[in-house]
């Protein structure tokens, strides 16, 4: 069964001084399955400055690189939480979530927020832990567009 679903672009105008703002709708087809992604984040750079970090991963399943992230993360020294921002760069798009991590425990969880290519309009969830390594980290990522 094919499903169509209604997206929206949206083109802002900034006009002397006051924002203009037309939508057009175009109808398109929708993929409402669930799709899973599993792998590991392999680190390949690390930066902090204060209570930001830059980081950036390599994605590895069965062996293989499926991709790279790049990843922005805010700490909450009181809480022993990160709040981070993820952006996964694959061969047909990117998906982007936000997910805050454990700093006691490295257990990870969050909310996929959209992306482009295959992955625009994607929503979902995101969890994960310490991997085998301390510079891997063990994904999972549930999404549906």
């Amino acid at each position: 069964m094919k499903r169509t679903a209604l997206l929206c672009t949206t083109t802002v105008v900034l006009v002397g001084g006051s924002l203009a703002a037309t939508v057009a709708a175009t109808a398109a087809p929708s993929d409402a399955r669930t799709h899973t992604l599993s792998f590991a984040a392999h680190t390949i750079a690390s930066k902090t400055s204060g209570s930001r970090l830059v980081e950036a991963d390599r994605l590895v399943k069965s062996g293989s690189t499926i991709g790279y992230s790049a990843n922005t993360c805010a700490f909450d020294f009181a809480a022993h939480t990160a709040h981070c921002e993820v952006t996964l760069a694959r061969a047909h798009g990117q998906l982007r979530a936000k997910a805050t991590i454990n700093a006691d425990t490295g257990a990870l969880s969050g909310s996929v927020v959209g992306g482009t290519g295959v992955y625009q309009g994607a929503t979902g969830t995101v969890t994960g832990g310490p991997g085998a390594k301390p510079d891997i980290t063990d994904i999972t990522v549930h999404w549906q567009r």
